[in-house]
């Protein structure tokens, strides 16, 4: 019994013994690897495969790990990478972008008096390009070539190039190698290795990826061909970072970078810091040339304002400092990052000049109301909300100075408007009885903000009965979109006005009529007479002429 109880306890220890030492160092063939609890990696090694760092753990390497290519490093959220060795991917695919003012300083020992250097490109030169290498009194033409040979002392001095290039596309040199009689001996510098100025050093494939959802902590690290992506927590103190730009620092996550090296980048940039995440960079070499220390590099700008039709003026947005009109569509919105360079909002350049965006949007929505304008900075965030000044015309009431009315004669009413918007207008104020469009004096007026007027009205009715006078404000095409943001569409009312036909009103063509006919009637008697009186006047005249 007891010897079984032992034997139980054994295994038990035996297992337990053999989980604390489960993933003491990194795998090496492709297989995953899982960290659930602290682990420390020291000495050297080789890695290949990938390695997840769980939630609640850390991981620590202190020592060399080399890594396969294609291998993966995530740290999960709530975990952490503590770093102070090195990472080192297995195939570093670096190269040194040369310009016409580049310079390279080479000195490869005391090898022998005299020997050559073979420098090898990324690509065949066009055999249209001019570019020549000169060390010394001697020169090289590279076009046509995808590697040149130039004669050089090799007993240590201090070589200097220069190049003389004409060519628009980007040229790369790969390494540089020395090569000599009467040894076997022929030392090669890679990319990264070469000391240059003004020239810019490229990665173009990172070797392994590295994903930070909790926490990077590099302190004295050395990280060689890294694709390095933070989601939460990164700071880099004192380390090298070679080949494993750009570092995102994606939306959320902060990264601290203090007096450390990032050498070599696959883009324009060091560090990409995305939309609102955070940076505190200080005291730092980045890789220099046309490369920028660090950018802030907005997903989107989208601006929502308060209306269709806004016409947007933009002056001095993004890196190009670029200038363009946009209108806003049905829904209001405009996107003003057209392009990535127009999403750039921060920079640091490449001689460690810190820049901000100073762009500025001038919004105008045109109506028959007037211009409704503001002028604003370009807000540095993904998505803003940017409203137009807009008037807000109420007609508050109409006073009738009577509840009855006689149709076809008018009656006066004060129509009271005011305006408790943030713009001024003028606006036309149209009456109706019902639906329709009734009779009434025009109504023109301008209205500032806060500004009330009483408006004297005119109104005339042709039909009899109980009316109500309705007066509402004139909506411009433009703005029927946001009808009801810029006025109370239902307008005002009066009181019920009854009109009624006036009695004397039926006798009145009788009277006319009987008018007219006296006044025929009279004057067909003067007419009368008068033809009377004219052939009397003809019949004495005949009488004294017969007596004559």
């Amino acid at each position: 019994m007891r010897t079984a109880v032992c034997f139980t306890l054994l295994l038990i220890l035996t297992s337990m013994s053999a989980l604390s030492g489960v993933h003491a160092e990194p795998p090496t063939n492709g297989e995953n690897t899982l960290i659930n609890a602290d682990e420390t990696w020291s000495g050297s090694h080789a890695m290949n495969g990938d390695v997840i760092v769980k939630n609640g753990s850390t991981l620590t390497i202190e020592g060399d790990v080399t890594v396969a290519t294609n291998s993966h490093i995530t740290v999960e959220e709530g975990a952490s990478l503590s770093l102070t060795g090195s990472l080192i991917g297995e195939e570093l695919d670096s190269g040194l972008v040369i310009l016409n003012d580049t310079q390279l300083h080479l000195n490869f020992g005391d090898l022998a008096e005299n020997g050559q250097l073979r420098v090898d490109f990324d690509q065949t030169i066009p055999s249209s390009a001019i570019f020549n290498m000169t060390i010394g009194e001697e020169t090289s033409d590279a076009a046509g070539q995808d590697h040149i040979f130039i004669d050089v002392p090799l007993d240590g001095t201090d070589l200097v190039a220069n190049f003389n290039i004409y060519y628009a596309f980007e040229i790369q040199i790969i390494s540089i190698q020395a090569l000599h009689t009467g040894s076997a001996q022929s030392p090669i510098l890679l990319a990264s290795e070469l000391n240059q100025t003004n020239a810019s050093l490229v990665w173009n494939s990172a070797s392994f990826e590295l994903e930070v959802f909790g926490t990077l902590l590099l302190n004295d690290a050395t990280i060689y061909g890294a694709d390095l992506t933070c989601h939460h927590v990164c700071s880099v103190e004192s380390s090298t970072l070679i080949g494993s730009a750009p570092i995102n620092v994606n939306d959320a996550a902060s990264i601290v970078v203090n007096s450390s090296s990032i050498l070599g980048s696959r883009t324009d940039e060091d560090i990409i810091v995305h939309d609102l995440a955070e940076i505190i960079y200080t005291d730092n070499q980045g890789t220099g040339g046309y490369t920028d220390g660090w950018i802030r590099l907005l997903s989107q700008r989208q601006i929502q304002t308060n209306s269709a039709n806004i016409t947007v003026h933009q002056t001095g947005i993004g890196y190009g400092n670029s200038t363009r009109d946009d209108i806003t569509n049905s829904n209001g919105v405009i996107d003003i990052g057209g392009s990535e360079w127009k999403r750039i909002v921060e920079w640091v350049d490449q001689n460690g000049v810190y820049h901000a965006e100073e762009g500025e949007l001038t919004l105008t929505l045109s109506s028959g109301w007037g211009n409704f304008a503001t002028t604003v900075p370009a807000p540095h965030s993904p998505t803003a909300v940017i409203n137009v000044p807009l008037p807000y015309i109420e007609v508050v009431s109409i006073d009738a100075e009577d509840t009855t009315a006689e149709v076809n004669k008018k009656i006066g009413a004060m129509v009271t408007v005011r305006n408790t918007g943030t713009a001024a207008a003028t606006v036309n104020i149209w009456c109706y009885v019902g639906q329709n469009l009734t009779e009434t004096t025009a109504l023109t007026t301008s209205l500032v903000p806060g500004e009330e007027k009483e408006l004297p009205v005119s109104w005339w009715a042709n039909t009899d009965g109980g009316q109500i006078l309705n007066c509402r404000t004139l909506i411009p095409n433009i703005l029927t979109s946001i009808a009801d943001d810029i006025t109370n569409v239902e307008g005002g009312n009066s009181q019920e006005v009854g009109w009624y036909i006036g009695e004397e009103t039926e006798d009145q063509p009788f009277i006319i009529y009987g008018v007219l006919v006296i006044l025929i009637v009279c004057g067909s008697v003067i007419v009368a007479r008068n033809a009377a009186k004219r052939i009397s006047d003809s019949d004495v005249a005949e009488v004294f002429e017969d007596d004559a």
